[in-house]
């Protein structure tokens, strides 16, 4: 049996899906304005541990993971490297997915969301 703590009800909860044995995970990535360390890869070693418990257990996992590509702190750090946001967030994306490999984690569906002119009145 396993047990979860719920942020929502701040217990621990018998885990039970929604839907038979389909679950769908859904998580936060890094922030990409810099290269991930491996405490930031610790994060998701235990999601990674998570899927592959519940697959063993016979569920069917899905699991995304959303990455916000365009934040304050990558438009500082394009700033200073006197570059574009796109040409940092790329490179980092493209390194953290190696790390994933590299590490042998099962590999989300990663979800990048480009926070463009029409959702920067939202940020002010």
């Amino acid at each position: 049996m396993l047990k979860l703590y719920n942020t929502m009800s701040r217990s621990v909860q018998i885990f039970k899906p929604r839907d038979g044995k389909k679950v769908n995970i859904f998580t936060c990535g890094p922030s990409i304005y810099q290269k991930a360390h491996l405490g930031n890869y610790r994060t998701f070693l235990y999601e990674d541990l998570l899927v592959r418990y519940l697959l063993y257990k016979g569920y069917d996992v899905e699991r995304s993971m959303n990455i916000t590509d365009i934040e304050d702190k990558a438009i500082s750090e394009a700033k200073k490297l006197r570059t574009n946001v796109k040409s940092i967030t790329d490179d980092v994306l493209t390194i953290f997915r190696e790390g994933l490999d590299g590490f042998g984690f099962i590999m989300p569906l990663i979800m990048i969301w480009h926070l463009g002119p029409d959702l920067m009145p939202f940020l002010k």
